[in-house]
This record gives C-alpha cells, sequence and structure tokens, in this order.
C-alpha cells in the first residue's frame, strides 16, 4: 500500500501515525502546508501543522512573539531574562540597552524559529552592531528585536500539557570530539555522513556557516584546528537540534519543581492545552529557584520527534500526549491497546 504521508515532515507522520493507530482517519489536504483531515465517529479535525481546533488562535500568536511572552511570563512570576524590544532601526536605544544590561548579551528577532538569527554571548559594543547589521539583512530595518542578559547554562526542552504529562530533553549545541588526527572540517564531515547515513534518529547535519565560523574565531579555533584526542569541542552557542544540537533524553531526571514551573507557563497563556519551553538551568535535577533558572522561548508547535527518537536515551511518545487532548474520546482505547500490548510480552 502507498504511504500518503511519507512527503510529511517527521513531527507530523508521527502524530499521524498515534492517531492511526487509535483508529482516527487521517486524509493528507495539503502537503506543503502539512494540512490534514482527522475523523474519529463524527468528531473531526483540521490539523495545520499540528494546531487543531483545541490551541487558541489568540495564545498561538501570542506565544510567537518573544517580547510579548517574556512580559507574560515575568507578570506570572516566571523566571526569565532581564531584556527589552525595540525596532531594528533604533540602534542608539539598543546600544543604550546593551551598556544598562552591563553584561553579555543575546540579540534576536521577536519572531523567529530554529535558531536562525539569534546571536548570543555579544560582549562588546562592536559585536551587538555587527550582529544588529545581520538581522537587518535577514528581516529588514523595521523588524522587531529583543536584546537581553546572555544566561550561560545548559539548554533543556521541556514538554508538557496540562494533564501534566511531560518529556524533557537536553539540548547540547553542536560538537565534535578530536581524535589527534583530523582537522575540524574533517571531524564535521564525518559526523554529518555518520548521522544521515542512514538517518537513525532526529539529529540533523551539524551547519556550516557564518555564525558558526564567528563563535570558532571567538574561542581561538578553526576548521584547520586539529583537536586532541577526546576533546570536546563546541560548534556554535544555540543548541537548536535543526543546527546540529544533540537531543538527549532526561525525562526520568527531571525535579518535580521544573513540571511545576511549567504548568505555571500553561496557565499564564489561558486555553494553552500543550508547549514546548525552552528552558535553562545547569541542574535540571534540583529543585529550581528564582536564580537558578531562565525561560527564554516557548513553542505552541513543539517538535516530535527529537522526544520520539533522541539520539541518546529513551524515546518519549509525546505525540500520544497531543493526540490525548485533541481525541480525549480515544484515550481510554489507547491505554487498553497498551495494556494488551504488555500481556501479549508474558
Amino acid at each position: 500500500m502507498e504511504n500518503i504521508y511519507k512527503n510529511l515532515h517527521s513531527n507530523q507522520k508521527i502524530l499521524i501515525y498515534e492517531m492511526l493507530r487509535r483508529g482516527i482517519k487521517v486524509d493528507v489536504l495539503d502537503e506543503g502546508l502539512e494540512l490534514i483531515k482527522a475523523s474519529y465517529q463524527g468528531h473531526d479535525e483540521l490539523i495545520y501543522d499540528r494546531d487543531s481546533s483545541i490551541m487558541p488562535y489568540n495564545v498561538s500568536i501570542l506565544a510567537g512573539d518573544k517580547g510579548i511572552t517574556k512580559e507574560i511570563l515575568f507578570n506570572a512570576g516566571i523566571s526569565v531574562p532581564t531584556g527589552a524590544v525595540f525596532s531594528a532601526n533604533y540602534k542608539s536605544d539598543i546600544l543604550k540597552a546593551f551598556e544598562i544590561l552591563n553584561r553579555p548579551v543575546v540579540l534576536k528577532p521577536v519572531f523567529g524559529s530554529h535558531g536562525y538569527d539569534v546571536y548570543t554571548d555579544l560582549r562588546t559594543k562592536e559585536d551587538v552592531i555587527e550582529a544588529l547589521a545581520k538581522i537587518i539583512r535577514s528581516k529588514g530595518e523595521k523588524a522587531k528585536v529583543l536584546i537581553e542578559e546572555y544566561f550561560a547554562s545548559k539548554e533543556f526542552r521541556v514538554f508538557i500539557t496540562k494533564n501534566r504529562d511531560y518529556a524533557v530533553l537536553l539540548r547540547d549545541p553542536a560538537h565534535v570530539y578530536g581524535d589527534g588526527k583530523k582537522t575540524i572540517k574533517e571531524l564535521i564531515a564525518e559526523e554529518n555522513y555518520y548521522r544521515m547515513h542512514p538517518r537513525t534518529n532526529a539529529l540533523c547535519e551539524i551547519l556550516v556557516d557564518e555564525e558558526m565560523l564567528r563563535f570558532m574565531n571567538k574561542n581561538g579555533i578553526s576548521m584547520n584546528t586539529i583537536p586532541k584526542l577526546g576533546k570536546k569541542v563546541y560548534l556554535r552557542p544555540n543548541s537548536n537540534v535543526a543546527m546540529g544540537g544533540l537531543c538527549v533524553d532526561y525525562t526520568d531526571k527531571v525535579h518535580e519543581s521544573v513540571i511545576d514551573i511549567g504548568m505555571r507557563v500553561l496557565e499564564a497563556f489561558p486555553g494553552l492545552p500543550y508547549v514546548g519551553i525552552d528552558f535553562m538551568t545547569n541542574s535540571i535535577d534540583k529543585k529550581q529557584n528564582m536564580g537558578t533558572y531562565r525561560i527564554i522561548e516557548i513553542n505552541t508547535v513543539p517538535g516530535v520527534h527529537m522526544h520520539f527518537r533522541p539520539a541518546i536515551g529513551k524515546s518519549q511518545n509525546i505525540a500520544k500526549y497531543m493526540v490525548d487532548l485533541i481525541y480525549p474520546e480515544t484515550k481510554e482505547r489507547s491505554e487498553e491497546d497498551e495494556r494488551k500490548k504488555s500481556l501479549k510480552r508474558f
């Protein structure tokens, strides 16, 4: 039988297969838009890039604005980086904010995804001016940009639903390990080939771009550097999987306080059924306080694939939690199917 879902993104396919497993009929209406129609006993849903009738439009729009998100979370007593939003052509105001913050900063558009046009750990006025010029070239001089403190820590993705179902990943920035013989350029090529031939998990190729080269130069290395045997060499500051970051399951290691904060994030956006949270901390397994963590972004269309097929650790089927909310009438059936499968093992 022809696989009519093969041209869809992995995130969408995993959601579809979870629905099919429950007896929900799924038709593809537009491959390019990732638009599908799901039907179960008279309950029809038009699902657009994983957005369904349970996702309030106003909430998804507000959550997509990093500046508004910061304000809403701050007002809810949730720890976020200190910062402010400006029009990109207000260079003098942005530089004044940099002076006031008096610490390394992040500069990024308020609308964006996958880490594109995000510049981190900017330490001088020249760094800020250069990053701002790049954002203007990409987004235009009237684009809104956010300048905020750079919070140096590990980055985690916390997926959570209003039912308190959750999954947690560590997202480690793109890196290679030295063997004492190959250059970084050769190690990247080797790693990228290994990741894609065949592709067995959610990892993407390590992206080689201007930002990566800038980061390497800042840290005194180049594509021709030969790292020592076993040395871990980071290639960029941001951990996005789309740029080559590594995803490691941490669901069983997370402290309960992290999940409590996740529930407060959901409550801060009334009607939000689930969310992916970019959670910065160096101690995901310890109780959190306002000084130990920052939430830098939230995503109402969270990645499913990286939880389902992480590079390291257990698979977490967050599509199951999403379908539990979209089609709650199938949840009991789903749990019964899982019980029967478990019994068949004995």
